[in-house]
């Protein structure tokens, strides 16, 4: 059985009453109890935690770090600010997946920024409080595949499929996960994604087929199913 933290930050106790267009309508005892049933079918063992003080929270993480195996954390506002939260997942070393209930790269250009986005595995944000059962489903995925590639003594991940293409960069079939050289994951969720070996891009970087970089080099990373 997993253990996995799962920390609500600020304001989070009036998920129900604060503008329910942009946050949902559940309460956060009626979203805690939906991460209790997905647990309970999943062999994942939960603790929650909430708190609008910065303090509390880096204070859980370091309390919990012996017990959990994973984190999910939506550090609401400190998402744009906290270094110290930042410094304390990057501290614990344990995988955690940033969520957000609402699209933050959407809203006001302060929300865009994340702090905390470079010491998580990944980050979901936009899918309601659903994103909370994807970034369990994250490390519930991260898990199992480690376990069978410490067991088969190596990776269990599936290599990418790849279209050559005579006219231009090879495409790769997504869905896919990069996963870079820190172990870093980020979801691209896109039919086909450029192998790109363009000029423009210094034959090294992926990108969308229009030379956009998407912050992995090919030869930092790996492409996985």
């Amino acid at each position: 059985m997993k253990r996995i933290l799962v920390i609500h930050g600020p304001n989070l106790n009036l998920l129900g009453e604060r503008e329910p267009d942009i946050y949902g309508s559940l309460t956060l005892d009626e979203l805690n109890q939906k991460l209790r049933e997905f647990a309970g079918t999943h062999e994942l063992e939960l603790k929650i935690f909430q708190s609008n003080h910065e303090g509390a929270i880096i204070d859980c993480i370091h309390r919990e770090r012996h017990w959990a195996e994973g984190i999910v954390i939506n550090p609401g506002a400190y998402t744009h600010y906290s270094y110290a939260i930042r410094d304390a997942i990057a501290a614990v070393g344990k995988p955690t997946v940033e969520v957000h209930l609402s699209d933050i790269k959407k809203r006001e250009p302060f929300r865009r920024i994340s702090v905390i986005q470079d010491v998580c595995v990944a980050q979901i944000c936009g899918l309601g409080w659903q994103g909370y059962i994807e970034g369990l489903k994250r490390l519930c995925t991260r898990a199992t595949m480690a376990d069978i590639a410490k067991n088969q003594g190596g990776s269990s991940m599936s290599e990418p499929i790849i279209e050559t293409k005579k006219d231009g960069p090879n495409l790769v079939k997504g869905p896919l996960r990069l996963i870079d050289a820190s172990g870093k994951e980020t979801v691209i969720d896109r039919p086909w994604v450029a192998l790109c070996r363009c000029g423009q891009s210094n034959n090294k970087p992926f990108c969308d087929g229009t030379h956009g970089k998407i912050g992995f080099k090919a030869d930092e990373a790996k492409f996985y199913k």
